[in-house]
């Protein structure tokens, strides 16, 4: 039993991201009540559901652990940890296109912001008289009370280690590739008392809930010339991105810094209508946060903003993007601007009908 939920869990929260997700993959200790997993790549789609021109090049967890205190399940938290999230994304190629995963993908968006104005809408016009599903779904940060599953959800430990996130681009510029990042030593995140002692918090009256987040090394760096690690091997990639972390030979915008974040959160079902009190109050703490931006780092920042921006505008005409080079499909390159702007043309007047206009009506009656 324990091995399916544990499968129904990673399945649901991290099959989105994770390649070939199995129960094959899965090592269940029952008695110690542990599930890891080892050295999962990454999905190519992984960043797909963020609508943005960026894909994953490569990229894998070392290891993701799930630790369930069996015997001692009121008293002691369940413990999430990841170690070595390694990922190198980069811009879409517009030569490659998949229609059907592209359908899918804006489709899910859509019921994605469906259920959230739906959620919304609820929690307003429920939330005024009394508590409700809908209410206590947006309007809380995690659902609260004296429930065995409550104290498990409230109490859960996230803990990161080793984290490379890289994006790099050998087409923004002629003959030279860059690449940014963030690396981050470890963060751990868990629930605490008033006082911001690490503690098991057990489910009662308290109108409050206490986060203590705690971040080692966190960098961001810009390096104007940069190897492409997505072309590397997976033992070589794993060399390379952890003494990116341990070494920090990289050109910083943000040089690595530590900080701790007391975060405490109002769980009041009903909306908030005081401005003097907020639904979330963040107390972060840094020793220091030392930022540097050279010329040449500046001006590719900049060159690069405007290759995103006309990458982004181009990725929505994929569809009638030729294959072939400009000089060898020159029929072809004319139709695709003519088409981009028929398509334009044609979904602007798709509503402007007398039968579009008569279905709207009845569904609205409806």
């Amino acid at each position: 039993m324990l091995e399916g939920l544990a499968t129904w869990v990673l399945n649901n929260y991290l099959g989105k991201y994770l390649e070939n997700l199995n129960t094959d993959q899965l090592s269940i200790g029952l008695l110690k009540g542990e599930v890891e997993l080892e050295n999962v790549p990454l999905r190519k789609d992984a960043l797909r559901h963020l609508d943005m021109p960026l894909e994953v090049l490569a990229g894998f967890v070392g290891r993701v652990k799930l630790q369930i205190p069996v015997s001692r399940l009121r008293s002691e938290p369940w413990v999430i940890k990841f170690e070595q999230l390694y990922l190198v994304a980069g811009p879409i190629k517009l030569e490659e296109f998949n229609e059907e995963a592209e359908a899918a993908a804006a489709q899910g968006r859509k019921i994605s912001q469906l259920d959230a104005l739906e959620a919304a809408w609820r929690a307003d016009q429920e939330a005024r008289n009394e508590a409700s599903h809908y209410a206590s779904s947006y309007s809380s940060w995690l659902t609260y009370g004296t429930s065995f599953m409550t104290n498990i959800i409230e109490n859960i430990q996230l803990k990161i280690q080793d984290v490379h996130l890289r994006y790099e681009d050998e087409r923004c510029f002629p003959n030279q590739v860059f690449a940014c990042g963030l690396t981050i030593d470890s963060l751990a995140l868990q629930s605490s008392d008033e006082q911001w002692r690490p503690r098991y918090v057990f489910g009662s009256s308290s109108k409050m809930a206490y986060k203590l987040l705690e971040l080692t090394n966190m960098g961001l760096y810009w390096d104007t010339s940069a190897p492409l690690y997505s072309v590397k091997a997976v033992a070589d990639l794993t060399t390379l991105m952890m003494s990116g972390i341990e070494k920090h030979d990289h050109e910083y915008l943000l040089s690595p810094v530590s900080a701790t974040a007391c975060v405490k959160r109002d769980l009041c079902e009903a909306p908030l209508r005081s401005r003097s009190s907020p639904r979330l109050t963040v107390d972060l703490s840094l020793d220091k946060f030392p930022l540097n931006l050279d010329e040449t780092q500046y001006r590719q920042l900049v060159r690069w903003s405007r290759e995103y921006d006309r990458l982004d505008r181009a990725r929505h005409y994929r569809k009638w993007r030729p294959a072939g080079p400009v000089r060898e499909n020159l029929h072809e390159w004319w139709q695709y601007p003519i088409q981009c702007h028929l398509e334009h043309i044609h979904r602007t007047r798709a509503g402007r009908n007398w039968p579009m206009t008569l279905q709207r009506a009845r569904d609205i009656v409806r």
